[in-house]
């Protein structure tokens, strides 16, 4: 049986995935936070094999407690269920090394196959949400020149002093 605990500032989200998860016999309830900086304690305290985790709360966000869940139980399988397809949490929380990035308005067969797919190793992303993740994954950060360009343009240098340099 498959343990899943959940951190949403939302009770109903809270309480409509505890529903979803009794429906299916693979899948046991083991705790709940609603808010981020109870997170890292209740991982601590039930060990679920999955924690399913909301990228935007007040306070300490989801985005934080990936990077402290994984900085402290590296073997943690997180699923980010969230409202945000936002190109930056996406990234970030696909990097930061949650195993699935679920949409809030997923049916509650979409959320049970996604921590179906993450239990056998897979990685839980939509194909829209997969394209947001390799768009940007692809794309190439400044070069030492357009960095050192944008640092002496912040300071007021002018285009010839810049090109003096």
């Amino acid at each position: 049986m498959t343990t899943v605990a959940i951190v949403d500032d939302h009770s109903v989200v809270r309480i409509g995935i505890k529903y979803v998860l009794m429906t299916d016999s693979e899948f046991k309830f083991v705790g709940e936070a609603d808010d981020g900086a109870d997170a890292v304690s209740l991982v601590e305290k039930v060990h679920p094999d999955i924690l399913l985790l909301d990228v935007r709360m007040p306070g300490t966000g989801g985005i934080a407690v990936l990077k402290e869940v994984r900085a402290k139980f590296p073997d943690q399988r997180v699923v980010m269920l969230t409202m945000s397809d936002a190109e930056e949490d996406v990234y970030q929380a696909i990097s930061l090394g949650a195993r699935g990035y679920v949409i809030k308005d997923n049916s509650p067969g979409n959320i049970i196959g996604a921590l179906k797919t993450v239990m056998s190793g897979g990685l839980a992303v939509s194909e829209s949400v997969r394209s947001v993740y390799e768009a940007r994954k692809s794309e190439r950060g400044l070069t030492a020149r357009e960095k050192e360009i944008l640092i002496l343009v912040s300071k007021g240098c002018s285009n010839v002093e810049i090109g003096d340099i």
